[in-house]
């Protein structure tokens, strides 16, 4: 019998690298393309106006991405970036118009590609919202959260997860059997350790409730925009005046009273004085001239004294209306927050800082500023100024503030205001924004600023998420982001090798829940030995890198495992 000779074992078939299109040249953009190139091994294409500007600069030097240089991304410089072939198009010029305008012309070349568009103005989205396989993103929604926990200390604001069934607490403000997946230990502050091994350690948590709020908000009721208890300090203490001169008034005419008629007592001749003044003066024909003279003038004293009680509260608001405008009134306030820059992060900051109870009191160079209206809408007091300027800091009450947030678009100004802040007071709490990462870190290190963060760096994983079609949340942890997001398990995928055990990897990723192939939803307790299989769903906690190394195991086949990413 003739044996056929083996011939060379079959390869098999490179599996094709997603294809995504970039639109921009700021700090968003290079992350973007930084993320899809390196950590999801995608080929990236980015349109910009200028190579030689300063993003333009980085995005040219990052490895293996592409660029076309265009004055807006046309159908021509669609067709130059391959659009027809691309998985995704991001949107992330800083022109919420001109995003509108690309998004709108990208739809109507192909209708079916995925499209993400970065927009500041999220009341302009309605229409884009409309339009099948595009989402709209606000870099400033999502990085919001994490400036406004450094802004109060904790490690994240208490807020659930957009399902409903699971919510970011401290450990100690739940019950040990609600608690989902441990996140974090951050006793040490920034040094914090992300999915513990030992996750009874971790001091933040997911819960399956609600927490229970232990303190209650401190905020001040507002009334126009003003603290009450201003208001009625200043009102009550001109009516205390109007009041007591009155009062002064009636006890001089009750001793003349009573000393003018023998036989009348002293408590009668103060209530006979209290009617004259408030119901007109009885004048007896009897009465002596110094008995008619008092009456007289408790008669007069009744006709101003409403008038008076008026005027003492109409000047006493109106006063506090002004303090407010020359930033007089601030001076006086205690435990708030200063947050500088009212653009598309601050108001989202200032918004976040008010739903948790915190005072705040705003600073922005222009009336005219994104978020004005919203603080006004909010009645939170709001100085016009210079906030590098001392005079304008301590108008805003720096002395006895809780932080400062400086939040504006200009990485010298916010650096300015944060030392000018610091030098008013040396313990201050600072947390400030940076648009470069890296520039952010060595800030920190250079000058001992409590926290800085960068917008693009906390808003990226969303984007890079709904590019790769995924939904995902974050949640902020010190200079950590954490996602929380969903995969399916592919039919030939790595995870249909591995269990339930595989997908517990410290520092890295946690299972919260797995959806099994009937769509009952299975705990995070499920036994570390159960094998995973194909198109069950599995929701996780993740770091980025960590989130990015599962999802290419959950599309990738055994043979592709060289792709994976490494750890962070």
């Amino acid at each position: 019998m003739e044996v056929a000779e083996a011939g060379p074992p079959v390869q098999p078939e490179p599996e094709e690298p997603r294809r995504f299109v970039i639109c921009g040249d700021d700090s968003l953009a290079y992350r973007l393309a930084d993320e899809l190139t390196n950590r999801h091994a995608g080929q990236v294409t980015v349109i910009l106006r200028s190579r030689t500007s300063r993003y333009g600069r980085r995005i040219a030097r990052l490895p293996g991405v592409r660029f076309v240089v265009a004055e807006r991304p046309d159908a021509d410089a669609y067709q130059t970036a391959g659009l027809g072939t691309a998985d995704a198009l991001a949107l992330v010029d800083r022109n919420d118009v001109a995003n509108i305008e690309a998004a709108l012309q990208a739809h109507d070349l192909h209708p079916t590609l995925r499209i993400v568009v970065r927009m500041f103005n999220t009341g302009l989205s309605r229409g884009l919202d409309q339009l099948p396989y595009c989402t709209v993103l606000s870099d400033g929604a999502l990085a919001a959260p994490a400036f406004v926990s450094a802004a109060v200390g904790q490690a994240t604001p208490r807020h659930g997860l957009r399902d409903g069934t699971m919510f970011v607490a401290g450990r100690d403000e739940v019950r040990e059997h609600e608690v989902v997946c441990g996140l974090a230990v951050t006793r040490n502050g920034d040094e914090v350790e992300v999915l513990p091994a030992r996750q009874h350690d971790a001091d933040l948590v997911l819960a399956a409730v609600a927490p229970w709020r232990p303190e209650t908000s401190r905020r001040r009721p507002m009334t126009h925009g003003y603290p009450l208890g201003t208001i009625a300090g200043r009102v009550w203490r001109r009516i205390r005046l109007v009041l007591g001169v009155f009062l002064g008034l009636l006890l001089v005419a009750a001793a003349v009273l009573a000393l003018s008629r023998p036989a009348t007592s002293w408590s009668q001749a103060f209530v006979e004085a209290v009617l004259a003044t408030l119901g007109g003066a009885d004048v007896e024909p009897t009465a002596t001239g110094v008995e008619k003279a008092t009456l007289v003038v408790l008669t007069i004293a009744s006709i101003a004294l409403i008038p008076l009680l008026t005027g003492a509260v109409v000047d006493a608001v109106i006063k506090v209306r002004l303090e407010v405008a020359d930033g007089s009134l601030p001076r006086r306030a205690s435990g708030h927050v200063i947050v500088v820059g009212l653009g598309g992060v601050g108001s989202h900051v200032v918004e976040g800082l008010h739903a948790l109870g915190v005072d705040v009191i705003a600073i922005d160079r222009s009336a005219d500023a994104r978020g004005v209206s919203a603080v006004r809408e909010l009645q939170i007091p709001l100085i016009v100024g210079d906030a590098s300027r001392r005079e304008t800091l301590l108008a805003a009450s720096l002395a006895t503030s809780r932080a400062l947030v400086v939040l504006t678009s200009d990485d010298v100004t916010n650096l300015e205001t944060a030392l000018v802040g610091r030098a008013v007071r040396a313990d201050l709490r600072v947390v400030l924004r940076l648009f470069d990462g890296d520039f952010a870190d060595q800030v920190q290190r250079a000058f001992d600023l409590t926290i800085s963060r960068s917008v693009s760096n906390l808003a990226v994983p969303s984007f890079v998420a709904r590019m790769l079609g995924h939904e995902l949340e974050a949640i902020p942890v010190a200079r950590r982001v954490l996602l929380v997001a969903e995969t399916t398990v592919g039919e030939r995928s790595l995870l249909t090798r591995m269990t339930v055990g595989d997908l517990r990897r410290p520092g890295e990723a946690w299972l919260l829940r797995l959806t099994n192939l009937v769509g009952s939803q299975l705990p995070a307790t499920v036994a570390d030995g159960r094998r995973l299989r194909p198109g069950e769903k599995l929701t996780v906690v993740a770091t980025r890198a960590g989130l990015a190394r599962l999802m290419a195991e959950a599309a990738a086949r055994p043979d592709a495992l060289r792709h994976i990413v490494p750890h962070e």
